[in-house]
């Protein structure tokens, strides 16, 4: 395993993630070095090269589920060597993001870390086999080792008061080369 890189930083909090300087810096530093790059959960933001968001009322590209919209970028045959997971942290901001546009959270959509495993499964159709995933959440789950993955990199921002904590990982994919004298 690598060394993980880790800072801790304090910012105003934003409901736009990407609005708060020292998360926007973290992401596009990573988007200098991306050819294609994803982001299901974009809002108005545009800097991936594939933008959506299930509100009709944004200006990201498309407007599907985030499943849904990576299936379908599967099936254009989009390869991504970047993907930015921003979705809402919890089944309260589901609830406050998507009641607006008339999409009433339903049980299942509590759910979010059966959720999260559906994006991954889906993301995982589209990453090169050297993409990073940067995710931003209340936690460092992400895609995980067992889908090839190590943490590069951990960035907590404090928003002080009793505001949680925004945490930005990135992950890298890592290809394994077989030794010759594996058996099987």
């Amino acid at each position: 395993m690598s060394d993980i890189k880790f800072s801790r930083v304090w910012a105003m909090p934003n409901s736009n993630t990407f609005e708060v300087p020292p998360i926007a810096d973290f992401v596009k530093r990573y988007l200098r070095e991306s050819k294609v790059s994803i982001d299901p959960f974009a809002r108005n933001n545009g800097w991936a090269t594939y933008t959506n968001d299930l509100n009709p009322n944004t200006s990201a590209q498309y407007h599907m589920e985030a499943g849904d919209f990576l299936n379908y970028l599967a099936t254009l045959g989009v390869e991504a060597d970047l993907f930015v997971l921003d979705p809402p942290y919890s089944a309260r901001q589901l609830k406050e993001c998507y009641d607006d546009i008339g999409r009433k959270m339903l049980t299942t959509d509590a759910m979010t870390g059966a959720i999260r495993k559906n994006w991954r499964n889906a993301a995982l159709k589209v990453l090169t086999k050297d993409a990073v995933a940067l995710n931003f959440g209340w936690s460092t789950v992400g895609f995980g080792k067992k889908n090839g993955f190590e943490i590069e990199e951990i960035m907590l921002v404090c928003h002080g008061s009793d505001h949680c904590d925004t945490i930005c990982a990135a992950e890298r994919r890592i290809t394994r080369q077989d030794s010759m004298f594996d058996s099987g």
